[in-house]
């Protein structure tokens, strides 16, 4: 009825499943983050590239840019973003002028998508930049709320919810300033 303690010491059956259930949360946790792992990786170098795309295309522009062609511009950048909702996705775009050593912003405009992405970072704008010359800064940015976040939450990650975003810098490539004309 009772096995001794030496024969249960000897006893090699079930050592598989214990072993398994020690070993498997580990290996979920494991698959889970690196799915999340290369899934942050491929969109942050999508909202990288969807960035460089709209600075590119606004910059082509002879010397005015028309409202309606920057949402031509975020159309491709959509194509850029899939299978990420552009619902999701917010881009901005904003124009500095520099004028006797001060850099102001003339224009900006925003896709409707996306919450805020809050104004471009603007330390080392003046070195880029010479006197009547612009600069066309395009933000992308986006949230990516992993898998494993839905299991551990807060406790292991720190956020359920983490914020991709980019910051491309470029100069109107027709003439030295680039007007916009339906912006604000």
């Amino acid at each position: 009825m009772f096995k001794s303690f030496e024969s249960l010491r000897k006893d090699a059956s079930g050592v598989a499943a214990i072993e398994m259930a020690f070993i498997m949360p580990f290996l979920l946790f494991l698959y889970f983050g690196l799915i999340d792992l290369t899934a942050m990786i491929s969109l942050n170098r999508k909202v990288t590239y969807a960035a460089s795309a709209v600075a590119d295309l606004v910059t082509q522009n002879t010397t005015t840019v028309v409202a309606g062609d920057i949402a031509d511009y975020y159309k491709a950048a959509e194509l850029v973003m899939k299978p990420t909702p552009i619902e999701n996705v917010r881009i901005e775009i904003y124009q500095y002028r520099k004028v006797s050593g001060t850099i102001t912003n003339q224009w900006s405009h925003e896709s409707a998508s996306g919450s805020d992405c809050g104004a471009p970072d603007t330390a080392g704008m003046d070195d880029l930049m010479t006197d009547g010359n612009d600069l066309v800064v395009a933000v992308v940015c986006t949230t990516y709320a992993p898998y494993v976040a839905t299991f551990l939450g807060k406790s292991i990650l720190g956020a359920t919810s983490f914020t991709m975003n980019e910051q491309i810098a470029l100069r109107p490539r027709q003439s030295t300033t680039l007007d916009c004309s339906g912006c604000s």
